[in-house]
């Protein structure tokens, strides 16, 4: 349709998350209800420049074709601004209740189910859009991947991230096995820190705890 073509391809690593308190579908409707309004815009300055162009006289020297700006059209545009960019900008995030986590952290954990407890560091890559997100962690034995999240913005506490990943050891890791897993990240109010714990299973019975800090 005419929104997938102007959107372009997405990102098919990325996947849709819930945001917790914040409605997409009424802030479709206001997206629609401005592209309605920049469509009847753009229709008066077309028929207010083709009839400055008549009395000129430029109509003589051929055909002025119009192609009438509808919301259909201006809709797909508005909502690909949206997405990408003004979501984030700092007087729209407070009205709609996201945090921006978008950048690489630095990630130190702590693996709490044996002894002694084993202390590791990596790096998390999280990739945001209003609609999609998708978080990244590299560590020198191992990678995951999210498989789906939610979101949550508190007041005066912070946002938490929950989300469920899929985790790949690297070759020559004997000791590892792939497995799955959940981990719930509370982000501080200014967002530059996160502190959570996960949980693994099916293939890695484990769990521990993890902080993130600003690259």
């Amino acid at each position: 349709n005419v929104a997938r073509l102007i959107l372009g391809t997405q990102d098919m690593s990325s996947h849709e998350y819930s945001i917790i308190g914040h409605s997409r579908t009424v802030w479709g409707r206001h997206l629609g209800t401005v592209a309605a309004a920049i469509a009847s815009l753009c229709s008066i300055v077309g028929v207010v420049g083709f009839k400055i162009a008549q009395e000129l006289g430029l109509s003589e020297t051929g055909q002025i074709i119009l192609w009438p700006l509808t919301a259909v059209f201006i809709f797909p545009i508005a909502h690909l601004l949206f997405d990408r960019w003004v979501w984030k900008w700092s007087y729209i995030k407070p009205l709609l209740k996201i945090a921006d986590l978008n950048g690489e952290w630095v990630c130190k954990g702590i693996t709490m189910s044996s002894e002694p407890h084993k202390e590791w560091c990596g790096t998390v890559t999280i990739s945001q859009t209003w609609e999609k997100i998708k978080i990244h962690q590299k560590t020198a034995t191992s990678a995951s991947h999210s498989i789906s999240a939610a979101l949550i913005c508190e007041p005066r506490i912070g946002a938490k991230l929950m989300y469920s990943y899929q985790n790949e050891p690297r070759i020559g890791e004997p000791e590892l096995a792939p497995h799955v897993g959940y981990c719930e990240l509370l982000f501080n109010e200014d967002v530059e820190r996160a502190e959570g714990d996960y949980f693994n299973n099916k293939g890695r019975t484990t769990f521990g705890r993890m902080t993130l800090s600003r690259k």
